[in-house]
């Protein structure tokens, strides 16, 4: 059931990227409400009340625009499918986001006239607000990926940037193994020059092979560009890697997504 990547690939010490150059807004005492019926956990009543909190953190801190935008990434983000938020506009949609809550408090109520169950959450929580929005001049082409592999084959593409930029690319194989393709123990950091083709693998001693023990696999690959070179310390999966991009201001990044089907013949 795993997908190889024969690659040897170092995950570094980590902690969080800061965003420097946008204001970090410290939002005190902020509720959240949501309610569930007799079949609803109350775990997952917690996390939508804890959704609806950053959604009113998001507006004391002055961040209004594209509610419905905010709205699909939390629900999102309470779902576990991190993979729709890949699928979307949402990293060009937003003007910031919830960096982190503390719950100073939790009261739960239970209404047995209608058997629901109500949750109020009181929180603190640190918001985002980006100073700039994406710079439309930053873009790339991608060329040379298939919606389907055959297994097992290897994966080949190139990039070609409008700026000067760094990469970090990741293959994410749904709950199956998570790889960090570039950069890796093989392939330094390296400047991708604006206007130029740039092959990956970069090396012509390494293949970045997929194979699957299943009928058919689905995959994504994300491409991230940096204006500046920021690594990627975290664990590779979905949540920490949309963490570390939103933890990037807009016009300093790019991200490319690309959905692909591994088959076993």
């Amino acid at each position: 059931m795993k997908t190889k990547i024969f690659i040897a690939v170092f995950l570094y010490l980590a902690i969080n990227v800061s965003a420097q150059s946008d204001n970090i807004i410290s939002v005190k005492n902020i509720k959240g409400q949501a309610i569930g019926g007799i079949n609803t956990a109350p775990a997952e009543i917690i996390e939508k009340a804890i959704k609806n909190a950053k959604l009113n953190a998001l507006t004391k801190a002055g961040i209004h625009e594209q509610i419905n935008t905010y709205q699909n990434l939390y629900r999102s983000e309470t779902s576990q499918d991190y993979e729709e938020i890949f699928m979307s506009d949402v990293f060009t949609n937003i003007s910031g986001v919830v960096q982190s809550v503390t719950i100073k408090d939790t009261v739960a109520r239970f209404d047995e006239s209608n058997y629901a169950l109500k949750v109020t959450i009181t929180a603190d929580a640190k918001v985002i607000k980006y100073d700039k929005k994406e710079d439309r001049t930053f873009d790339a082409w991608v060329e040379g990926i298939k919606n389907y592999y055959n297994s097992p084959s290897p994966a080949t593409f190139k990039i070609k940037p409008t700026e000067d930029c760094y990469a970090q690319i990741f293959l994410i194989a749904r709950e199956q193994e998570s790889y960090q393709l570039y950069p890796n123990q093989y392939e330094k950091q390296q400047l991708l020059k604006a206007h130029k083709e740039h092959s990956f693998p970069t090396v012509p001693y390494i293949d970045y092979e997929l194979s699957t023990k299943l009928k058919q696999e689905p995959h994504r690959l994300i491409i991230v560009l940096l204006k500046e070179s920021i690594p990627f310390t975290g664990k590779v999966a979905y949540k920490p890697i949309l963490d570390w991009i939103f933890s990037i201001s807009p016009e300093k990044r790019v991200v490319k997504s690309f959905g692909i089907t591994v088959i076993k013949n």
